[in-house]
């Protein structure tokens, strides 16, 4: 079983494997690792990693950016090592601290320890979930966990269905909501959060260490001051995630947040050490095209650049390998899977991306807009029912496409509710659209915005405070279960580590506590104190773009090279029996109606979701 699970995640680590079962009283403990070597790239690497002392053995995926620090640390209190790894600086960490080391490592990481001595599990996840970590247990009977959903279906001990709690959150918004996964009784373990458990998967004790701070108010500071605490804190993020024995690659696009990273480095790194930098260009899309802006910031950095041309034909075959690559449906990623494998094709196998910016420093219009939503339907009669104020926001939206006609009705339904609007703004189908698929949050125990009820995500929302509101949700659902979820899968499924020292636990710590007016001014740019705290590192243009990204032209494809993938895949969906098909029409529908409008993102959430299924329709599994 255990080297089925490990078969399973292959890609995730091509260079070593390991495998280990002890047998412990009345129960087994299996112990898997595939390894991507990028820190001591010797045998002493090897996991599982035994503590000879204490008998412990650990399973780790991730990296630990200031083991440096705690080794020297661990050192001066007596503990010697073998290495000069991280591994064994979490293996030591552990010996010494307990879970009590967890607030003291930086870094992304889940892991699971043996606690020899104790006869313990213990598993545990970073600050933010960068490193994902699933689980599914049988009290009393067994417990599996791995870093991939696949993984825990090769176990051959979970036979459940497809939950259609998940199903209704992944239609909502595109991406399944945590801690559910697509699999009934199959969770992710919450980000900065442990547990305990004995040697029959019981759970014995379980904690967070790591909470959203509060912004602080009250104290005047000069924004000079912030902005230079700030660059210090990225100056040592950077540097920590530059720690590896590989050559290191850097995304590059036209943005704020690469540009600022790899200034970074270059700075930080010695005149005869080479930063690469690494920008995929789609001469075929020239709007999508950002390898002209990238060019010149990696010349006017002195760095080594190397650009990486991708066709549309290249961009479609590779977009059929990412649905492939899937652990879990998603309708975004894709775009990460390609740049992903343009850089592992260059040898590369860990990379520093900007991913995080826009969450921390206010980046998204979702800063301006959610805000002035608020503050709009404050003006509403409390006595005017929400559907009137749906059909009146309608009404008044006529001359716009039905795709956001239909979201301006929703939000104004939902108003005024800051966390309710928030989520209508970040919504994929409506709640009409979901009703008729057959999927209504009351029935499936889900909040009236399609979350499990235990989030508490009401704690997170301050309005007198509403920037810092956003940056706090945009952290906990947009960044964690869709950003992060598919950098992780889409990376590695090409054996790549993508790092991301935006969200380096001490950076993150400090921005969320600013009061929201200090990160973002009435009337400055979004990103105004990241602007300000990497001045010197943007050019004049830059300076004063708007955001950018790049996303494929998936409507596009989808009238065209994808239109086969499409029917297909909608067929397997209506086949499922998860969904009433009466309901999938009225979206394709749309779709062929008004290909130019938002239409194309509720299709392509459908078309993954059902290519899902065809994938893994021969596995036990999926028997609803």
């Amino acid at each position: 079983m255990v080297h089925a699970m490990n078969s399973a995640q292959a890609h995730r680590g091509p260079d070593d494997e390991g495998a280990v079962v002890l047998q412990v009283g009345d129960g087994v403990v299996g112990l898997a690792n595939r390894r991507l070597a990028i820190l001591d790239l010797s045998p002493y690497g090897h996991q599982p990693m035994h503590n000879p002392d204490t008998g412990d053995v650990l399973v780790y995926n991730g990296e630990i950016y200031n083991a440096p620090q705690l080794r020297r640390e661990l050192q001066q209190a007596g503990v010697s090592f073998r290495a000069h790894g991280d591994t064994e600086v979490l293996l030591r960490a552990y010996q010494r601290w307990g879970v009590e080391c967890l607030p003291r490592l930086r870094g992304m990481f889940a892991f699971a320890i043996w606690d020899a001595r104790r006869a313990r599990l213990v598993i545990a996840r970073d600050h933010l979930g960068i490193k994902p970590l699933y689980y599914a247990a049988r009290e009393g009977e067994w417990f599996v966990c791995a870093s991939e959903v696949r993984g825990l279906m090769n176990s051959g001990l979970h036979c459940g269905t497809i939950s259609r709690r998940a199903l209704a959150g992944y239609l909502a918004y595109g991406a399944v909501q945590e801690p559910l996964t697509l699999m009934e009784n199959v969770f992710a373990l919450p980000r900065a959060s442990w547990k305990e458990l004995d040697c029959l998967g019981r759970v014995t004790a379980q904690g967070t260490y790591w909470r959203f701070p509060e912004p602080e108010h009250g104290r005047a500071r000069r924004e000079q001051e912030v902005a230079e605490e700030g660059r210090a804190l990225l100056e040592q993020s950077v540097r920590r995630h530059l720690l590896s024995d590989v050559r290191v690659g850097i995304f590059l696009s036209s943005g704020l947040d690469s540009t600022a990273v790899l200034g970074i480095a270059r700075q930080l790194q010695k005149a005869n050490e080479h930063v690469n930098a690494f920008t995929v260009s789609f001469s075929d899309d020239p709007i999508y095209d950002e390898a002209a802006i990238a060019r010149v910031t990696a010349a006017r950095f002195g760095v080594q650049y190397h650009e990486y041309p991708v066709e549309e034909s290249t961009a479609l075959r590779w977009m059929r390998d990412g649905l492939a690559a899937m652990d879990q449906p998603s309708m975004d990623g894709f775009n990460t899977y390609m740049v992903a494998r343009a850089v592992r094709e260059q040898g590369i196998t860990v990379a520093l991306s900007g991913m995080g910016g826009d969450e921390l420093f206010a980046g998204y219009r979702s800063f301006r807009r959610v805000p002035r939503l608020y503050r709009a339907t404050s003006w509403m009669p409390a006595l005017v029912p929400p559907g009137w104020r749906s059909a009146l926001a309608r009404g008044l939206s006529l001359p716009m496409n039905s795709v956001v006609r239909s979201k301006i009705g929703d939000i104004a339904a939902a108003g005024p509710d800051f966390l309710s609007i928030y989520f209508q703004t970040r919504r994929l189908l409506s709640d009409r659209s979901l009703a008729e698929l057959g999927l209504k949050p009351a029935a499936l125990d889900l909040t009236p915005n399609y979350q499990t009820p235990e989030l508490s995500a009401e704690e997170w929302v301050k309005t007198a405070d509403p920037v810092a509101s956003v940056a706090r949700l945009e952290s906990a659902f947009y960044l964690e279960n869709v950003l992060l979820r598919d950098s992780d899968v889409f990376g590695m499924a090409v054996s790549l580590e993508i790092r991301v020292p935006l969200l380096d636990l001490d950076l993150v710590d400090w921005a969320l506590r600013l009061p929201g007016e200090m990160v973002l001014p009435r009337r400055a740019h979004l990103k105004h104190l990241l602007r300000t705290m990497c001045s010197d590192l943007y050019s004049k243009a830059q300076m004063e773009q708007g955001k950018r990204g790049f996303m494929p032209p998936i409507g596009l494809w989808l009238r065209g090279p994808l239109r086969e993938t499409m029917e297909e895949s909608l067929r397997a969906l209506k086949d499922s029996g998860l969904l009433d098909p009466a309901g999938i029409e009225p979206v394709t529908e749309t779709f062929l109606r008004e290909p130019e409008s938002p239409a194309w993102s509720r299709l392509w959430a459908m078309v993954t979701l059902g290519h899902w299924f065809e994938q893994h329709k021969s596995a036990p599994v999926l028997v609803h």
